[in-house]
């Protein structure tokens, strides 16, 4: 059973709606794919997380969870509250903000239908799934192992008179912040300060993304065959909305996949 913002016994976690700036607007973070959403939001499920709900953005909130979704119906099915005061507050809210995260990455998506129902003999809440959800990511990025067979490959245009001359470099991982690839090209110099733009990176079934970086460090690593070698990190130089979301999506995808495994 979920509690109310007055009728909290513990200290469970408080997640509170984004602010964004003007520079950084929700659609950078923004996923619409429904099987991503799906796939979130059955995570969540899964883990029990706790989440936060505030009826029409209003400064009092419900702690909630997802005790069951529907994909055919649209639907999910949430934790009802014990003060009926906030419950009805929220069956007759317009918007429906809820706020937790996942693997330390903020949630929040916004529901706009609610009706109160019986589910395993206990009051509770049908929401509708959200058409679009919020995954936010900031500073500390959530990198993710690209595939061993098959690698990512960052294509970089060799600086010089010949506009065609391109390097291929395989990556170790992959974030929205940025990429780690290993340094053992012959030509491209991987020295911390060096910028490289219009690098190309094919994301599978996603997508193919054209990014300016900026090396950031290097270091000798051991790769899992016992081989040695340099791992340079790379940071992402002004990396478009667009590009951001479809390496979220490739992160997404990457998940599932090794989630079925």
């Amino acid at each position: 059973m979920l509690h109310t913002s007055d009728q909290i016994t513990e200290e469970p976690t408080v997640f509170a709606p984004t602010q964004f700036s003007r520079e950084e607007t929700s659609e950078n973070f923004r996923i619409h794919s429904e099987i991503d959403i799906l796939f979130i939001l059955r995570g969540i499920m899964q883990t029990n997380s706790l989440i936060t709900l505030y009826p029409d953005y209003a400064s009092d909130f419900i702690l909630t969870s997802i005790l069951a979704i529907d994909a055919n119906k649209k639907e999910m099915v949430i934790d009802y509250g014990i003060d009926d005061k906030h419950c009805q507050k929220a069956l007759h809210s317009k918007a429906l903000v809820f706020v937790t995260t996942q693997n330390r990455v903020k949630i929040e998506f916004i529901c706009d239908q609610i009706r109160k129902i019986q589910y395993d003999g206990k009051d509770a809440f049908a929401i509708n799934i959200p058409k679009s959800l919020l995954r936010i990511q900031r500073r500390n990025h959530f990198r993710i192992t690209t595939p061993i067979a098959k690698p990512l490959k960052c294509v970089i245009p060799i600086p010089g008179n010949d506009a065609s001359a391109k390097a291929e470099v395989a990556l170790l991982d992959i974030s929205c912040g940025g990429i780690a690839v290993i340094d053992h090209h012959p030509i491209i110099n991987f020295d911390p300060g060096m910028i490289y733009s219009d690098c190309v990176i094919a994301l599978p079934e996603i997508g193919t993304i054209t990014v300016t970086i900026q090396v950031k460090n290097t270091y000798e690593i051991t790769l899992r065959n016992g081989q040695n070698c340099m791992r340079a990190g790379c940071q992402f130089i002004e990396l478009a909305a667009s590009m951001e979301a479809m390496i979220q999506r490739y992160i997404i995808k990457q998940e599932q996949i090794r989630k079925i495994k």
